[in-house]
């Protein structure tokens, strides 16, 4: 018989031998549940991630082929997905992504659309008791008529204010010291928000503003362009009487006679449905109407790599009736309308290989210009010429004789092989295209120092301007140019030679000499007048100044009969804003009148000014009006 304390010891040894087959059990139930876990996980891994090939939007394109746009879908097809690029997805995308982004088009309207807000119909109106249209904006070209914050009849002055997310049209009497405010209306968005940006345009008889004006329904959704008519006829009680929309955001725009030239950018939105038509092609008219540009009115080839359009709109003054339209894949950059031609440019980059002592590859930048004539009425593709460089703005182009002449920024990047020495350096170029076959009969290169590049170019008759600059840390050099084009067989020039700063835009001036605005060599502002002098270009006449500047030449008044130059400043030592205007004398560049404005918070870019009968006339997003006699 076991003693008490040997039955205790056997109880104990079963107890834990119960106790470590219960953890045994345990253990193996755990260890069977992770496992399953990992299973389940796996296999719910492999039921959403792993890919399967599918048809992105517009990938399975052939139930289009009846569509008269099939040859576009495809080019816009093969851009948007390469044959290259794989093109997979999985469940979980299916199943799930709209919980992480909206889908493509549930927040994006195909094209405006509702009711037209103000009435449409005749645009005339009454009589202007104002009188008619007088030019108060620089235009590049005499006649064609480039868009502004204001215009301007005999009695009014006409003034776009974008401010605190509203738009205003006001009017202001010009009557000297007792101009005011006498008349304003708000422009109201229809279905869209207001973008920044937009100008206006004025009718011969002073009776019609036409307002530009870009529009969004926000985020990365499609961007409209507004065309806005507004009866002036009565400047205090100004009405709206038409609108419609043109696809893109606001690019350019230009009055020739009682036509709008519009010209704007459209992208195509991503992954496009292309059943529906707003996605990828341009649109053009009332809310409601809106239309797509008739295929035959499309441009493109297989050098079109960009899934965006430049879009030309013919638009009346008389109703908003679109006479033509016109698009072109890829153009997006410069604008430049000549008399009878619209020239677009848009650059792009070409490798190339250079063969002989060295060899080696590179990428260039080159530009393609589309020249679209408007002269006929309507809008016709002429051509394009192809040059080496990029071009900075609409004043490096210029048309005469039938002759584009065009400055350009030359610039190479090195790719590989035996890299040369100083072969990469950006420079400067001009060409001469024969309008008639587009080829080129006669290139200038590399006339400036190496590593300068294009910063503001004018032309005037057969003379071009040329402005190039060399930028380093507080060293900014700025020769300009002079180059003569009366004899394309024998193109010459002459320069200032090396002086500190640049100009952002020149500007002929008063008694055949030559204006530069831009900035002095350590960022300030600066104003020079510049000559011929024998076959050389020096500077006569420098007015610098530590000022806050507009930049945007619109902003500049420049009344050349008089040698003045107007502009709103922020004075950095009198913290202050103010109008301040130079005179030339022939000798010296200064000042003759500063005026203080109350109220303007430094916003230069968008104030005007002009000179009626002996005053100056000064308006601005500040809500006023300021009158000065010019002083004797």
């Amino acid at each position: 018989m076991k003693t008490s304390s040997q039955r205790t010891q056997d109880i104990l040894r079963r107890a834990d031998a119960r106790r470590a087959a219960s953890a045994a059990v345990r253990r193996r139930a755990v260890i069977l549940a992770i496992a399953a876990g990992l299973l389940l996980f796996v296999a719910l891994q492999l039921v959403l991630f792993i890919p399967y090939q599918v048809d992105l939007p517009g990938r399975d394109i052939t139930r289009f082929a009846g569509s008269p746009y099939y040859d576009l879908i495809r080019h816009l097809d093969s851009v948007l997905y390469p044959a290259a690029e794989p093109t997979y997805t999985n469940n979980f995308e299916e199943w799930f992504g709209d919980l992480f982004a909206s889908a493509a088009h549930d927040d994006e309207p195909a094209a405006p659309d509702g009711e037209l807000g103000p009435e449409g119909g005749d645009l005339s109106g009454p009589d202007s008791s104002g009188g008619g249209y007088v030019e108060v904006t620089d235009n590049q070209t005499d006649g064609v008529i480039e868009g502004d914050l204001f215009k301007r009849t005999q009695s009014h002055i006409f003034y776009l204010r974008r401010e605190n997310g509203g738009t205003y049209l006001s009017a202001y009497t010009i009557a000297q010291e007792s101009s005011a405010l006498c008349g304003r209306i708000d422009i109201v968005p229809e279905v869209y928000y207001f973008l920044r940006g937009g100008e206006m345009f004025l009718s011969e008889d002073g009776r019609t503003i036409l307002l530009v004006i870009p529009t969004s329904p926000g985020g990365s959704q499609q961007v409209y362009t507004a065309v806005i008519a507004v009866d002036v006829s009565d400047p205090a009680h100004m009405r709206e009487v038409g609108r419609i929309y043109v696809s893109g955001s606001y690019t350019t725009a230009r009055k020739v006679g009682e036509d709008l030239l519009l010209v704007t950018g459209f992208m195509v939105q991503r992954n496009p449905d292309f059943s529906i038509e707003s996605d990828f092609l341009p649109q053009v008219g009332p809310l409601g109407a809106i239309e797509s540009i008739p295929v035959e009115d499309i441009f493109f080839d297989e050098t079109s790599y960009q899934p965006s359009y430049t879009v030309l709109c013919r638009i009346r003054f008389a109703d908003l009736a679109v006479e033509d339209s016109a698009a072109f894949l890829s153009f997006s950059s410069s604008v430049y309308v000549s008399q009878e031609n619209i020239f677009l440019s848009h650059s792009y980059a070409a490798e190339g290989e250079a063969c002989g002592e060295v060899n080696y590859t590179f990428s260039e930048d080159r530009s393609e210009i589309a020249c679209v004539s408007y002269a006929g009425g309507g809008l016709a593709y002429r051509g394009s010429a192809d040059v080496a460089g990029t071009v900075l703005d609409q004043y490096s182009m210029d048309e005469s004789g039938g002759v584009l002449r065009v400055v350009t920024t030359t610039d190479s990047a090195y790719l590989g092989g035996d890299r040369p020495q100083g072969a990469f350096d950006s420079n400067a170029a001009v060409y001469a295209v024969d309008l008639s076959d587009f080829s080129a009969t006669a290139v200038l290169t590399n006339f400036a120092p190496p590593g300068e590049k294009v910063t503001s170019v004018r032309f005037e008759g057969d003379i071009v301007w040329v402005c190039t600059a060399y930028f380093e840390e507080h060293f900014i050099t700025d020769p300009v140019f002079r180059i003569d084009l009366s004899d394309l067989s024998n193109v010459t020039y002459a320069d200032t030679g090396t002086i500190e700063g640049y100009s952002s835009s020149l500007v002929d001036f008063v008694g055949g000499t030559l204006l530069g605005i831009g900035t002095g060599g350590e960022g300030t502002f600066k104003a020079e007048v510049y000559v011929r002098e024998g076959d050389a270009v020096i500077s006569v006449a420098v007015y610098e100044r530590r000022l806050f500047s507009p930049g945007d030449y619109k902003a500049y008044l420049i009344d050349r009969a008089r040698g003045l130059l107007g502009m709103h400043v922020y004075d950095y030592e009198l913290d202050a804003d103010v109008y301040l205007l130079l005179r030339f004398d022939g000798t010296a560049l200064a000042p003759v009148l500063e005026l203080e404005i109350e109220g303007a918070n430094q916003n230069v870019h968008a104030t005007r000014a002009c000179i009626a009968e002996g005053w100056l006339y000064v308006v601005g997003a500040w809500g006023g009006i300021l009158a000065a006699p010019l002083p004797a």
